[in-house]
Parts: C-alpha cells; structure tokens; sequence
C-alpha cells in the first residue's frame, strides 16, 4: 500500500484519538512502517522556503539549515563557521511532530505557548481555533483530512533547524541584577546566558534545547558553536531582542514576512489567560497566551483602548505596588532589555498602569500572576503589535463577574460572549449618533454600550519608528 508520507505523520499524530490504547498502538507501528517505506521511496514532503533559509552577515556567522533526506542524518552542506558539524539527534518521531505542529501554529499567529514539542492544552486549543476560525465544520484531529495540515503548512522533515551562535548574540549578555536597587543602577537588562539568549531567540524551553542537543553543555555555549534549534518561523536573523536598537528591524522582518490580517478589536479572557484578535467579519485571526493580576482587586472592571505603545521601554519600580518589598521608599527606574519586568515592548492601555507587554520570564506565562497587567513573551508582545493601532478596542472578558461593554464597535462587529441583542441595540445607538452628527469618527468615540457580557471560549497596524526605541 502506497502512503504519502505527510500523511502518514498526520496519521501517526492523531489517528487514535477515539481508539482504545491496543488500537491505536497496531495503527501506530503500521503507520511507522508505511511512513518510512514512503520515505526510503522518495515520497515528497512539503517544504517552506523560509524554513530552512540561510541568514548570513559579513563577520557574524548566522545560520539556519533544515533536515536533508532524514531526520536521523545529515543534510545538505550548509555555510559553517566550523569545520565540525554536530550529528543531528536521535529524536522520537512523536517530538518531531508535535514540534512541527507548534511551529506552523505559531507562524500563523494562533499561539501555543514556549515550543516544547508536548502537544498539550494549549497547543490543542490553538489548533482547534485555527481550525474554527479558517475551516467551519473540519475537525482538525481527523487524520483523513489533509485541508488543515497544508494550510498550516505542517513541516515535519524540517522541524529542526542549525544555528552558530554569533558574536551578536555573545553581546547581547551580561550579568542579570536580581535586587531591585541593583536593577536600577545597571545600564541595561540583558540576557543571563547565551543559553537564556538562545531559548528566548528559538521560542523554546531549556529542556527541549537540551534534547536537541544531548551531550552539549548549554550553561558553557561559545561564539561559533553549533546548534540544533527549533526551525521557527521566520527564521531570526542577526537582529536580537538583547541588542540596543536592533529591535526595530527585527519587527520590520517580521512583518515583511508573517501575514498581517487587519484587527478591528481585542478580547481578553481572564479565566482563559488569553488574547484574541478579531477582523471586521469578528473571526478570530489571532491567540497568544498572557498572564492575568494575581489578585481579583487587580482585574480591570471596564473595557479599554490601546493607548499608546513602547519599544524597549524603561521601567517604573513604584514601592506601593510591591506590598512585599520593605526596604525601598521611593521609585526606581529600571534600564531597558529583554530581561527588564515588562520585557522588550509595552503596549499601554487607556486603564491607568494597565498594559499588555512582554515579559523576562516566558516559561511562567499563563502560571504566575501580576501586579494588574497582562503579561505575554517576549516574542508574542512583538507579533501582536505588528497587528494593532492606537484606538484599538480591547474587550475585557470575565465570566465570573461580568463587565459591562464600554468600548465604541463599529457596527456588526459581534464580540465573543456578548447577546445579540446588546449589540443590535449597539448598533441602533450607533446609526442614531453618526445622523446626529453626520460624523462618524465623532459617532465611533461617543458611542458608550453597556450590557452584560456571558461566558464564552473565544473570547491599520502600529508605525514602526525608529525614534521611539530605547537604545
């Protein structure tokens, strides 16, 4: 029997979700046999150009290269600062797959979280979004469906990338302050380690770099040193977080590269810790994860718009916000960097001290609460301003205590968890203001709605100028 070999891991991937263990067990190991027949056949697999591109600068030595014939052994010649190239791992097909899965979600902007090659919660709840928003009525765990896994471009044989750490990278780190006093007297906020500066570049956790690269130690890396990484989406170039100035650029690619569906507003789910972006047409176009306040007295109790917007910003250590700290009376004001308590970008909310930004931890997202903001990495904070603006509605949700909508809506627009009805009466309220004053910027900024919001599941682009990063 002749079996594509996509298909087969798509096959491998999902095919016994509704079986009994024995089943699925028998369907695995057939399918193990038929995909790697078709493999040694020279089935073809799908290929993304970007994927296995090579990034190089005159005296940083950057690259990326993909899988050749087999995950199991070297690809084609890549350019190397090194002579010794590294043997790709020995990995579980099954980590290779989930790998491939994350990272085509993450490429197409619904989010599931820090790569760690487990197809967990949220990578399941990333690709069940996808699924709804862009294929109604398709059940993206059918293994006999191919419609999701080629639009999202599932990239299996190059779910694994190379990557010689630059000199780039080296200066990007430094020594990391931890006493808020010490923070404050620092010049900057960099990386802790070049272990830190990769994880945080390949969107991935220290344990599945180490399965990566299994006898390396990753606390002792150096410039020139070879690694095996995460094939993301776009590959990162010599541009860094970590680097002053290089932030803007690194956006600029981003958005040369990643497609940019307009947004007409924002929701924020509270209980879900999670950010979605809706169009005008209110389908989802986007889900990132995010931390909430760690204390109810913190949760907004209105909607708001995003205000204004920051790139490497400052930081202000206010000592009234930190109940815990008993030593520091006056504010503090902690450098820029990845590393900095609001990480690489601030997105500020028309809710005083409210925003949503980065963070310089983003293996706790989702875990550990905050002070009133809505935390996000590093990575996903830069992905969702290249799709927002000043003005943008963002629509808090909170099934547990429901917050009235006061936010203006364009007319149609269908919130997640609010009644028809509410926004018909919305709309009513909106067509009465725009005749009143034949304008309807001036209709868009009065309109006010309130309304109780129910429980649900789901809940222009910013200019980039160079002026306004810190350097």
């Amino acid at each position: 029997m002749a079996i594509h070999f996509s298909s087969a891991l798509r096959l491998l991937t999902f095919g016994g979700v509704d079986q009994p263990a024995t089943a699925r067990c028998g369907l695995c190991l057939g399918i193990i046999v038929a995909g790697l027949a078709a493999w040694a056949n020279g089935a073809p697999a799908q290929t993304l150009s970007n994927s296995a591109a090579l990034s190089q600068k005159q005296g940083d030595s950057v690259t990326a290269q993909g899988y050749g014939e087999s995950a199991y052994a070297s690809g084609p010649s890549s350019h190397q600062s090194s002579s010794i190239r590294p043997r790709p791992p020995r990995l579980p097909k099954k980590l290779l797959i989930n790998l491939a899965w994350q990272i085509a979600l993450a490429a197409n902007d619904f989010s599931p979280g820090i790569l760690d090659g487990d197809f967990g919660p949220h990578s399941r709840t990333a690709l069940r979004e996808y699924a709804e928003s862009n294929f109604p009525g398709h059940n993206p765990f059918n293994p006999h469906d191919p419609a999701i896994f080629n639009a999202l471009k599932v990239d299996v044989r190059h779910a694994i990338g190379r990557y010689t750490i630059s000199n780039r990278d080296a200066q990007s780190v430094g020594h990391l302050h931890y006493h808020w006093r010490a923070m404050a007297a620092a010049s900057r906020m960099p990386y802790s380690s070049l272990e830190d500066c990769i994880c945080e570049k390949f969107h991935t956790t220290r344990q599945l770099l180490s399965r990566l690269n299994p006898g390396v130690n990753l606390r002792n890396l150096t410039v020139g040193q070879t690694l095996f990484v995460p094939n993301i989406r776009p590959f990162p170039s010599h541009n860094d977080f970590g680097l002053p100035g290089a932030l803007t650029a690194a956006i600029k690619m981003d958005k040369s590269l990643m497609p940019t569906p307009h947004v007409a507003y924002l929701t924020i789910n509270l209980k879900q810790r999670a950010i979605r972006a809706y169009n005008a047409h209110n389908r989802e176009v986007a889900l990132f994860r995010c931390s909430i306040p760690a204390h109810r007295a913190d949760y907004p109790t209105t909607d708001a718009v995003i205000k204004d917007f920051a790139l490497n910003p400052d930081y202000t250590f206010l000592p009234s916000v930190f109940h815990s700290v008993h030593n520091i009376h006056h504010p503090l004001l902690i450098p820029p960097g990845p590393r900095n308590p609001v990480g690489v970008l601030w997105m500020g909310l028309d809710i005083p001290n409210v925003g949503m930004h980065g963070n310089p931890e983003p293996q706790n997202i989702g875990i550990t609460g905050s002070h009133g903001c809505f935390r996000m990495t590093n990575w996903d904070a830069v992905r969702l301003f290249t799709l927002i603006h000043i003005g943008l509605p963002v629509i808090m949700i909170d099934p547990r205590h429901p917050i009235p909508l006061s936010v203006a809506l364009a007319p149609g627009l269908y919130p997640p968890g609010l009644s028809r009805r509410e926004v018909q009466r919305a709309d009513r309220e909106f067509a009465n203001a725009a005749n009143s004053t034949n304008d309807n910027s001036a209709a868009y900024n009065a309109q006010t709605v309130s309304g109780n919001r129910r429980d649900s599941s789901h809940a222009g682009r910013a200019v980039i100028d160079a002026s306004s990063e810190r350097q």
